[in-house]
């Protein structure tokens, strides 16, 4: 279920996930972490409209944003440029803080918001759908192999990293006791791949 505001559509689960944040654990951490889902999502942007492609739709879900295009031809470099923009903008923002940390003293406050940021690029790079290496992944198979054999692959591929993500996350979720933000996430993204209509 979705909330429509013009071109934005937020799903309700986004949405429940936001409150949940806000009410159990809202700091200042949270919002490095918000910050750095925005960074991630204006690369994406700024790669779109630099490519003059007009940006039909943006659908707020719990693994990220997903912008839709105008329905226009474009090439597989450009889908894979546009997917890995978003990492690539958190992977340069972390450089910038890299940077100030090592002009002015050490501040666990900036080490955190480089850590945050290196962090996010490395899961959205995972090969899952969902996700921008998902996306990747995608896109790659279907270059190098019949369409129901790319299909196939990627859904192994795909479940394997997740079972990775999930392992990871119980034992984040162990060690630290309450950041849950990775287990949610994960079940989400089951949900997207086993349960989804527009699976694909």
């Amino acid at each position: 279920m979705y909330i429509k505001l013009k071109k934005i559509k937020i799903n309700i689960i986004c949405l429940f996930l936001i409150f949940l944040f806000i009410t159990i654990n809202f700091s200042p951490h949270m919002i490095i972490m918000l910050s750095c889902i925005a960074v991630h999502e204006i690369g994406h942007i700024i790669f779109i409209k630099t490519n003059k492609l007009k940006i039909t739709e943006i659908e707020i879900m719990p693994s990220g944003i997903n912008i839709a295009v105008e329905n226009k031809l474009t090439s597989y470099k450009t889908d894979i440029s546009t997917a890995l923009s978003g990492p690539s903008s958190n992977l340069a923002f972390a450089l910038i803080i890299l940077l100030i940390i090592k002009i002015w003293e050490y501040n666990s406050f900036f080490m955190f918001c480089f850590l945050t940021n290196i962090i996010y690029a490395a899961i959205n790079l995972f090969p899952v759908k969902s996700l921008d290496g998902g996306k990747v992944l995608s896109i790659l198979l279907k270059l190098l192999l019949p369409e129901h054999a790319a299909y196939l692959l990627f859904s192994v591929i795909s479940a394997i990293f997740l079972g990775i993500m999930s392992i990871t996350a119980f034992f984040i979720l162990m060690v630290t006791e309450y950041n849950f933000t990775l287990v949610l996430l994960c079940c989400y993204l089951f949900y997207t791949i086993h349960f989804s209509p527009n699976r694909q």
